[in-house]
């Protein structure tokens, strides 16, 4: 016997008709007839399929753990496939999924505190990341600023800089006039 992880979607009319529990009941019969057994199932219940199928948009979900011998897989999916109340089903080796995800924490609400074990929760309240609140005594760190340009290039700097016009250079030749001066017309 080989462990299986078996979907089946089936019809939502199989749950109408004879209950809630119904298409379990069905796949658990048609697992056991064929000599297997079932582990765990989930039953996800009502859900949205990608696709409408036989224009139906919904589908009742089954996700189960199956213990079955391989040679009986194939009699298992001809069955399901056979049969119309299951619209689709996806029978996969347990050993090829990979490992279920880790549990996660429960969420907390803010302003909640979690309850931790005393010796781990004095070391973490000490170093915690909270940001630094300045005093009145402190002063800010003031940097010295440069009084002139000169000193705030590098020597390597200054001669590779663009020369800056001054207040008394006249524009080069075709240039448009400096701004603020009138033009006089000519007679």
């Amino acid at each position: 016997m080989r462990e299986y992880e078996l979907t089946v979607v089936y019809d939502l009319a199989v749950a109408e008709a004879g209950g809630a529990d119904a298409s379990v009941q069905h796949l658990t019969t048609a697992i056991e007839a064929r000599g297997g057994n079932v582990a765990r199932v989930d039953h996800w219940g009502r859900r949205r399929m990608a696709y409408p199928i036989n224009r139906q948009i919904d589908g009742d979900y089954i996700v189960s753990r199956v213990n079955l011998d391989p040679a009986n897989v194939r009699a298992l999916e001809a069955a399901l496939k056979i049969d119309e109340r299951v619209f689709r089903h996806l029978i996969v080796r347990a050993d090829e999924l990979p490992p279920p995800p880790q549990p996660r924490e429960p969420r907390r609400m803010p302003g909640t505190e979690a309850p931790a074990p005393a010796a781990e929760a004095a070391p973490e309240a000490e170093t915690a990341d909270e940001p630094e609140v300045p005093t009145a005594d402190a002063t800010p760190d003031v940097t010295e600023v440069p009084a002139t340009v000169a000193e705030a290039e590098e020597p390597g700097e200054a001669e590779a800089s663009p020369p800056v016009a001054e207040a008394g250079d006249a524009p080069p030749e075709g240039s448009a006039e400096p701004s603020g001066t009138i033009a006089e017309p000519s007679a």
